[in-house]
């Protein structure tokens, strides 16, 4: 078009118009050439092939008139390895090109190729580019892109179909399947067109392709731009091989005037696929692993999929098999052992089932897996770990399992024929070396390893491309010199040569891909997706003397993030076949690909419409890829000459017949447990209980504790009946002179009794709700009470009457309207016990002192007086100077009275009931000879701060006594303990407390809370808190509980307003105010009031109720509050902000800051040693909140209002000096997690524009922070813009905004909640 000018990076022109000075033709025409072969063969028709430009550069001159060598960027996208499509789906390579133009010499070969490295330029468009968005302007095919051209469209009719040539992607093959003349079902009214799978060889006939994403659009030539593709998503498989749409293009529409045919009226179609994964197969429930691959899986129990991957790794490997069978355990009782399909014990709880040593359970797995036809569970494994329900859900890294799994099974085979087995296997050599490069000096030392930990990306933030690299890069030499010189032993500082290098490698070689990178700038882990080649053979020769090849065995594969993911494996378990994937309990074959190349990583190519832009828009646009989520993280290779027998896979019965003969017997012990548990679900177990069982409870009732010495199984569908018939084969009582109850739950009132159990009914009819409180679903069972006519004696259950005859049969009879049947109990008052007489039915009509009157109580009570279990009655218990009382069981908290003389029914008594006879309560009552020994008390004077005593002279008294004693763990705190807010305290020591270590004498110390370990680092003189367990009474007043806490700390006693200030948590960790100072509380506030604000009352069971006190040196009210003073609490802290002291002060309430501060240095011990001006602050939520001067009014502070001065307290410090222009900058702690402050800030005397650098390493000499930790803390600026990582040269002022921050961001030495502490990110893996 007149002008073609190609532009360098400094936009020098080579080629220019005729006015321009003539250049040399061979030079213009070496250029023209160059600019062809790089921007393809599309630009000129003429030339078809890059060959054509061999040698054609020659020796021209390529330079410009400065002679800097010039060449024109790529001007079109997607031009980044190869050039445009030939129209048959095969692609030349753009950077071939240029290495066949490069071979021809010259200075233009070398610009040729340095272009080639380089990729696109992105200077000025050059001016051919137009917006015309013609077909001939479109961009070249991409990689997974396919270009079809159909010439004379027009001629086929409804239904013909044409098929492109097919292309690959990844190992997905596709072509587009194009109806011109549209499909029957469109009556031809619209051009339909299709992607269609056509599956590479050697693919199962189940394969599939999941979440295929594919577009198609028919290109217009004259407008590209008109082009509407359409996109969806599919899973290609055999039954569903070909999607797409029946209306893309009216064939209406289909002319050359209108631009949808092109020459030879050609129809031109565009196809594009981004398969994100390679074939897997789809498997139906009539699957079986076993008969179709050979193998099993391993159930997932949470998110033990990396443990799944891990353990089919090292199985298929036989000769490790062979070493874990080889191991005798010894003739353990397998029925003693937990149920190995148990679930796991809950977080905290050890379990009750004794568990075997791992050595053992690992047997059983890999047993099961070579012989069992169903996916086998690993709960058994994970017990013999230690581990909990909370490590069955905590996802762990498969390479740092392996590692410990490892280690432990070496330290159980210590001993045995098999020790040092492990290390033959895996374990290899390498030598770590220093040698001086001029003397003669050198420093070596060997290592083994059972893995090699290879970069992905290297020191230098290159990218590693394959597994040589990777090595090369691991053993790669450093030179140590100049100020890094080595101190070699007699020769001073040295220069020298630093590396590693191979001396053997195991026969298994395993190899973890440092896919988990920390990042530097985000100061947080990463997972790097890049393309990391490996091969299925790999020499090893150039690395190690003799170390041969290695062929693939097993790619352990990571599909996610750092942060979640999912494990599965690739393995080829023998040589002769092929590849298999294990995916949790999925075990199916796969590709070879799939294997190897699929988990290369790197990026897939999205689908994208870039039809909407133009050539200019589209000038060095980079095709937009996605990251592959899914690559290889562990490979393991077998040395290839001793492949073979490694692979082999061992016969358990040759290798240890007495496992075998172990695992068997489990399974047919776990085979019983399956058939018990399929018998639960049509029978129920009867817990059969006797009158004579009933009378070992004391107390009150409790359905829990119900002892039953039998146990019976019935069908769920029998009759009540068919029990009392084999209650009758046991025991000498005929069915008509027993009569059966069972437990039962009562809705309204809430109340859990036994229940006539009607002979005829089922006992499906009377099996508890799931939700029932006395029903376990777990292991279900009926509670079934059987009574016999009186008579019989309670024991024997033989017939012994007490006036000579014989059975009456009247409970056969039994009529619930009309009998009734109750739990008889009795209370001696001195003995404070209560006994079991057992059940007594009669007609509900009675007055239910006949129980007593017919001699029925006497007679069961006779024994317990007679074992001095109760106290004795009067003698002459049927005089009028002795009453009976009678008290109903109605809840555990409340006793009802019930009148003696009324009938059963009117009392509201029913069958099941509880009830309790004492003797009439007198006033007071007192310990006989025999009995507790000590005076029941009474309640002193109301004004006394003495705990009162409350008698307990009835089963009502009883039961309010027991409800309202109550364990309580007092912790008593000096008032000159250490701050520790949010966990911390500022003790100079930085990072997560160590744990103690053990005793002198050998034995382990004490095991303490976090908070308790950084207080006993504080540098302040405190007294450690004490810790006593009391007892104590919910109807407590306040004043008795502070008396009581008194007493037992040995505080001197005070009269008035006490001195004792109590708390649920540490006084100088929490922000709540004392709970006996409260203005809605007084002095007539009870201990239960202060227990419902516990927060652990979430739960209903009884627990000890903890309390922490300290002892002010001053009355609140009498020498404080009534004079018209204020009391504070001042803190003082060094230069590196650490607390050294505290004390009270206390000053006029009108005062000012200066009133503090001069009663501070009266008060300061001399061991604090601050000098000069102090300053006076007040933190709030580890933030500076005011800095103030000595004339701010007290009544200004926040503190001023506060009751809790321990927490709410005064920073005290010396005042920090400003040279000219400084500030007095707040840099706080930030956590990296919550993004939350902690700690105490720091003030710092900061200098415009000084470097972050700087200030970084001032605070870290301030705080005397060690290297070791400093090196993950960022000094982080926080704006209204978001929050920056400042780098080392950029200063700290930048952003002027008057709230922009400064915080150093590093992780929370102590999460202070427990639900913190089992986080998953904070949980170890361990292998106990």
């Amino acid at each position: 078009k007149g002008r073609l000018l190609l532009q360098c990076e400094h936009s020098s022109p080579l080629l220019a118009t005729p006015g321009d000075p003539p250049r040399p033709a061979a030079r213009c025409e070496v250029l023209r050439r160059a600019l062809l072969a790089l921007i393809g063969e599309k630009m000129n028709p003429d030339r078809g092939n890059g060959d054509l430009y061999e040698g054609a550069l020659g020796d021209a001159d390529l330079r410009s008139a400065d002679n800097s060598p010039t060449l024109p960027p790529h001007p079109l996208p997607g031009l980044r390895e190869s050039d445009s499509s030939d129209g048959d789906g095969e692609r030349g390579s753009g950077r071939r090109r240029l290495r066949r133009v490069s071979e021809a010499g010259g200075d233009g070969a070398r610009l040729l190729a340095g272009l080639g490295e380089r990729g696109p330029l992105r200077g000025d468009i050059p001016v051919h580019i137009t917006d015309e968005c013609t077909k001939e302007n479109l961009p070249p095919v991409a990689d997974h892109e396919i270009e079809f051209t159909i010439p004379d469209a027009l001629s086929y009719t409804v239904g013909q179909s044409v098929r492109s040539h097919p292309k690959t992607v990844g190992n997905f093959r596709f072509r587009l399947l194009v109806f011109p003349g549209g499909t029957t079902c469109t009556s031809g009214n619209q051009v339909s067109a299709f992607v269609e799978a056509d599956p590479v060889e050697g693919l199962d006939p189940r394969w599939v392709f999941h979440g295929v994403k594919y577009q198609i659009g028919v290109i217009n030539w004259k407008n590209y731009r008109l082009t509407n593709p359409k996109s969806d998503t599919w899973t290609f498989s055999k039954d569903g091989i070909d999607r797409g749409w029946h209306d893309i293009l009216k064939t209406s529409e289909l002319s050359q005037e209108s631009g949808w045919l092109g020459p030879d009226n050609s129809l031109y179609l565009r196809g594009a696929c981004m398969v994100r994964q390679a074939d897997s197969m789809t498997v139906g429930a009539d699957y079986n692993f076993r008969r179709e691959t050979g193998y099993i899986g391993l159930k997932n129990h949470g998110a033990t999929c990396y443990m799944n991957g891990l353990l089919q790794s090292l199985f298929h490997v036989g000769e490790f098999r062979r070493m874990v069978y080889s191991i005798d355990c010894g003739g353990q009782d397998s029925s003693k052992l937990e149920d190995p399909d148990a679930e796991l014990p809950k977080a905290g709880d050890d379990g009750e089932g004794k568990v075997p040593p791992l050595i053992q359970a690992l047997q059983n797995v890999f047993y099961k897996l070579q012989t069992s036809d169903q996916a086998v569970n690993c709960r058994e494994l994970m017990r013999s770990f230690g581990w909990d329900q909370m490590d069955a859900f905590t996802q762990h890294d498969a390479q740092e399992l392996n590692r410990i799994l490892c280690d432990r099974l070496e330290e159980q085979m210590k001993g045995t024929p098999m020790d040092g087995s492990i290390k033959e296997l895996f374990e290899g050599e390498m030598e770590n070396f220093i040698e001086c490069i001029d003397v003669d000096y050198q420093s070596r030392r060997n290592e083994t390893f059972y893995d090699i930990q290879l970069n992905i990306k290297g020191e230098r933030g290159q990218e590693l491309q394959n597994i040589e690299e990777s090595l090369r890069d691991f053993t790669a030499e450093e030179t140590l010199e100049g100020d890094n010189a080595y101190e070699a032993e007699g020769h001073g500082k040295q220069r020298a040569s630093k590396g590693i290098r191979f001396l053997k490698f195991p026969p298994v070689l395993n190899l973890q891909l440092k896919r988990f990178h920390f990042d530097l700038e985000k100061m947080d882990m990463v997972k790097l997706n890049s393309r990391f080649e490996f091969q299925r053979r790999l020499n090893l020769s150039s690395f190690a003397p003799g170390a041969g090849s290695y062929v693939l065995h097993a790619v352990v594969v990571h599909s996610g993030d750092v942060n979640s993911g999912h494990y599965y494996a690739h393995i080829r378990p023998t040589l002769e076949h092929g590849w298999f994937k294990f995916d949790d309990d999925t075990v199916t074959p796969c590709s070879e690909y799939a294997a190897v190349e699929d988990n290369f990583g790197g990026s897939d190519p999205t689908v994208w419409c870039y039809f909407d832009r133009t050539p200019r828009e589209l000038y060095g646009m980079q095709a937009p890829t996605r990251p592959r989520i899914h690559n290889a993280y562990m490979l393991v290779y077998i040395r290839e000459d001793c492949a073979a027998a490694v692979l082999r896979p061992p016969d358990p019965k040759v290798v240890n017949l007495k496992m075998v003969e172990r695992c068997d017997r489990e399974v047919r012990l776990a085979e019983q447990r399956r058939k018990e548990k399929m018998e639960q679900q049509l029978k129920i177990k009867i817990k059969l209980v006797f009158e004579r069982d009933l009378c070992q409870m004391t107390g009150f009732w409790d359905h829990a504790e119900i002892p039953s010495e039998h146990v019976l199984k019935m069908g769920r569908d029998q009759l009540a009946k068919d029990l009392a018939a084999q209650i009758e084969s046991m025991v000498d009582v005929p069915q008509a002179n027993m009569v059966l109850f069972s437990l039962q739950y009562r809705n309204s009132p809430r109340q859990v009794r036994f229940a006539f159990l009607q002979p005829s009914s089922a006992f499906r009819a009377h099996i508890p709700q799931f939700n029932a409180p006395h029903f376990d679903t777990s292991d279900p069972y009926l509670m079934v009470l059987c009574v016999a006519s009186r008579g019989y004696d309670l024991r024997s259950l033989k017939w012994k009457p007490r006036v000579e005859g014989k059975p009456t049969g009247e409970l056969s009879r039994w009529n619930d309207d009309t009998m009734v049947l109750l739990l008889a109990k009795y209370f001696c008052p001195h003995q404070r016990k209560i006994v079991t007489l057992g059940c007594y039915y009669a007609q509900n009509a009675f007055p239910l002192i006949a129980m007593v009157s017919d001699g029925w109580v006497m007679e069961r009570l006779q024994p317990y007086i007679d074992s001095k279990e109760v106290h004795p009655l009067p003698e002459d218990t049927q005089g009028p100077g002795f009453q009976w009382e009678c008290w109903e069981e109605f809840s555990e908290r409340d006793m009802q009275a019930r009148n003696v003389k009324r009938a059963i029914k009117l009392e509201q008594l029913w069958s099941g009931d509880v009830v309790i006879w004492q003797p009439a309560s007198p006033p007071s009552v007192e310990a006989a000879e025999g009995g507790t020994g000590e005076t029941l008390p009474t309640v002193e004077d109301a004004d006394s701060d003495v705990p009162p005593n409350y008698p307990v002279n009835n089963v009502s008294d009883l039961a309010a006594h027991m409800q309202n004693s109550i364990e309580v763990s007092v912790t008593f705190h000096d008032v000159r303990q250490p701050l520790c807010a949010d966990g911390v305290v500022s003790n100079g020591h930085w990072g997560a407390p160590r744990p103690l270590s053990a005793s002198k004498d050998g034995k382990a110390t004490e095991e303490l809370r976090p908070e308790d370990q950084a207080l006993r680092l504080s540098p302040a003189t405190f007294c450690p808190p004490q810790t006593k367990e009391m007892r104590m009474d919910l109807r407590w007043q306040l004043r008795h509980v502070t008396a009581s806490v008194a007493l037992a700390f040995d505080l001197p006693a005070q009269s008035g307003e006490s001195r004792i200030w109590l708390f649920h948590g540490p006084p100088s960790s929490t922000c709540e105010d004392p709970l006996n100072t409260l203005a809605l509380r007084n002095e007539q506030t009870t201990l239960r009031e202060i227990q419902r604000s516990a927060l652990y009352l979430a739960t209903q069971t009884k627990k000890v109720l903890n309390l922490h006190v300290v002892e002010l040196p001053f009355q609140p009210g009498r020498q404080i509050f009534d004079r018209g003073l204020v009391p504070f609490c001042v803190r003082f802290y060094d230069t590196a902000v650490r607390e050294v002291g505290s004390c009270i002060v206390t000053v006029p309430t009108d005062g000012v800051v200066a009133d503090v501060l001069a009663e501070v240095q009266k008060a300061m011990p001399q061991e604090v040693g601050f000098h000069g001006v102090l300053q006076c602050m007040e933190v709030v939520e580890s933030r500076l909140h005011k800095l103030y001067s000595s004339d701010t009014p007290l009544r200004q502070l926040l503190a001023f209002s506060k009751a809790n001065i321990f927490y709410h307290c005064l920073r005290v410090e010396a005042e920090i000096p400003l040279a000219d222009g400084q500030k007095l900058v707040e840099v706080y702690h930030c956590d990296r997690h919550s993004q939350q402050a902690y700690g105490q800030p720091l003030l710092m005397a900061l200098a415009p524009g000084e470097k972050s650098g700087s200030v970084k390493a001032r605070c870290k000499a301030r705080l005397n922070v060690p290297d070791t930790e400093f090196k993950s803390w960022r000094l982080v600026r926080c704006g209204r813009s978001g929050k920056t990582h400042l780098k080392d040269d950029e200063a700290w002022d930048a952003d002027t905004s008057p709230d922009a921050k400064l915080s150093l961001e590093h992780v929370h030495p102590n999460p202070t909640t427990s639900l913190a502490r089992q986080a998953r990110y904070n949980k170890p893996l361990t292998i106990k």
